[in-house]
This record gives C-alpha cells, structure tokens and sequence, in this order.
C-alpha cells in the first residue's frame, strides 16, 4: 500500500471538502441577503464562520474531542494502560511514524476506540476503559493498529474537519429553528391586536433558511459519511498490514458488534464525533441487516462486512454467526 499516496489524496479530499463547505455557507448567506436585504452581510458572516470553525477544528479540533468525550491521560500505574501505552509505542515504531501519538482513556463500558489530530507530531489515540478489560493484546493490538493507520494516512486531518463541518451546520440549524419557535410564539401573542405582516416576513425567511441548511447539512452528511465508510476499510487493510495478523482485529470487531447489543450507546459521543471512532458509538448500524437508505446515512461499513473482508469469508456466515437467531 502506498502510504505517500494516500496522504497526499487525503490532503486533496480536505482541500475540496473545506472549499464546498465554504461554498455552501457562502450560498446560504446569500439566500439571507436576498431575503432581508442586506447584502452582502449574511453572506460575509457565514464566510467568516465557516472560515473560523475549519480552522479553529483543524488547529484545535484534537483537545476539543477528547475533552467532549471525557478523555484523560493514562495512568502509568496500571498495569492494563502501561501496557496500552506500549502496545501504541511498538506499533508506531513498525507504522514508521516519527513521533508515538498521546494515549489517552475515556471511562465508558462499551468496547470502542478514535484517532484525532491534525498531524502526526499533535495525534492523539483514545480508547475506552471496556477495551481495556474486554479485549487481549493481540485484539488490542488490531484496535490500535487500525487507529494509527488513520494517522499515517492523514484521516485525522479529513475527520477534524468533518467534525468542524457537521458542527457548524448543525448549529446554523439551531438558530434558525430557535429564532422560529421564538418569533412564532410572539406573533402569536400579538394576533389578537393586529397583524405583524413584517414578523410573517421575517418567520418565512427563517423558514427558508432552516430548510436549506437542513438540505445543505443532509447532501453534506451523506458525502462526508460515505468518505468516513471508505476510510475505515482502508484504515482496516492497513492495521492488517502492520500487523500481518487480520485476526486480531477481526475478533476485536465480533466482540464490539456482540456488545453492542447488550451496552447502551457511548455516553459522551455525538453525531459531530460518532464518525471518528472504530464503530459507530451512537448504536446506529447495529442491525446488519439495515436497508440502503439506512447505511446511506451511516458512519461506518456493517461490521460483518468488514469481518468478511479481513477473514476472506463470506458476508453471509460472519452475518448468521452475528445474527443467527434473527435471520
């Protein structure tokens, strides 16, 4: 696998994703000059915006996720994260990068794991305390393999700022609905004295603009997640790759998709973070047997997919031994 290869199209699929969001926002802005009449105002400040959020979650975006998520360093003096700790020092050394990424922990029971960072030198990879107790080394191995190929292949850079992205559209969504509900429930008091034709104006405005940013925001997600499902059947050819071991990974997966079913979701994961982590923390595709439009809008492959393609199986055996009961 051509490592240099795949770094340098991830810079170009940043490039092109930060330029089309700008674009968009740029869009929408204009929609609200039109609107209101005040261009080119709305179109400068969501420029501005999106300019600030992209760089703000690139620079910053690494620190930002692992304080969502509850993350802390690791402690020196347990045996299970020393042992993590060297797990990521040994595989680094083998993934040839120059500098091993933080370790840090988040206290969750699920077995579930991320990468973030801009670049190698400010990586960072996190894993929660349910890994730490639920899988053995050669399957921690495979888990950690698997993030640091995200690392080498620059899709931290791709994923901080398809964190920023998801975030700043669904804040625009946010205002847009907000402002509604509170000018609606203010027309609606002044109905008995007399009509505010400038207040319908204006609440037809904002209905127009949540439509399209709840357009923007969906053709967004449905791109950035079908960028996301591709990384991670890259990122686990990597992992196998450095390890030469494809099992190691492929058992932590079966023991992720088992205890899926059983575990609510990763308590402090969002829909702006789902996508960085191994598997969808959100429980979205726990059932395997989802319909297209359902994995259209998912974060990850079916994991008995990529349990099939790491084994050399069939979809259908790894899909019965899952799922058997059900089918």
């Amino acid at each position: 696998m051509d490592y240099l290869a795949l770094q340098k199209k991830n810079l170009r699929k940043t490039y092109l994703l930060v330029f089309v969001f700008i674009l968009m926002m740029a869009i929408l802005g204009l929609v609200i000059d039109f609107l209101f009449g005040v261009f080119p105002i709305g179109t400068a400040v969501l420029v501005f915006i999106a300019l600030i959020q992209t760089l703000v979650g690139t620079a910053s975006g690494p620190q930002l996720v692992l304080r969502s998520v509850g993350a802390r360093p690791i402690n020196e003096k347990s045996l299970e994260e020393k042992q993590l700790k060297n797990i990521v020092e040994e595989l680094t050394i083998a993934a040839g990068l120059e500098k091993a990424p933080a370790v840090y922990v988040m206290e969750d029971e699920n077995i579930n794991a991320f990468a973030t960072g801009f670049d190698v030198k400010n990586s960072a990879v996190c894993v929660t305390s349910g890994l730490l107790k639920h899988l053995n080394r050669e399957e921690t191995e495979g888990v950690i393999a698997h993030e640091l190929s995200h690392i080498k292949n620059r899709d931290t850079l791709l994923m901080s700022c398809i964190a920023a992205i998801l975030g700043t559209m669904v804040l625009v969504q946010l205002f847009a609905w907000r402002s509604l509900r509170i000018l609606a429930w203010r027309s609606t008091g002044r109905s008995s004295r007399k009509k505010d034709s400038g207040i319908a104006y204006v609440l037809l405005a904002l209905l127009v603009i949540l439509i399209l940013a709840t357009l923007f925001s969906s053709i967004g997600r449905v791109t950035i997640f079908a960028v996301s499902r591709t990384r991670e059947y890259l990122a686990d050819a990597s992992a196998v790759e450095l390890t030469r071991n494809p099992k190691g990974l492929s058992n932590a997966l079966r023991k992720i998709a088992k205890m899926q079913r059983k575990m609510p979701k990763v308590k402090n994961a969002t829909i702006a973070t789902a996508h960085l982590f191994i598997a969808d923390p959100l429980k979205r595709s726990i059932n395997e047997k989802e319909g297209f439009f359902a994995n259209l809008f998912s974060t990850h492959p079916p994991i008995h997919k990529r349990i099939a393609l790491l084994e050399n199986v069939p979809e259908e055996i790894v899909l019965k031994e899952l799922y058997g009961e059900e089918l």
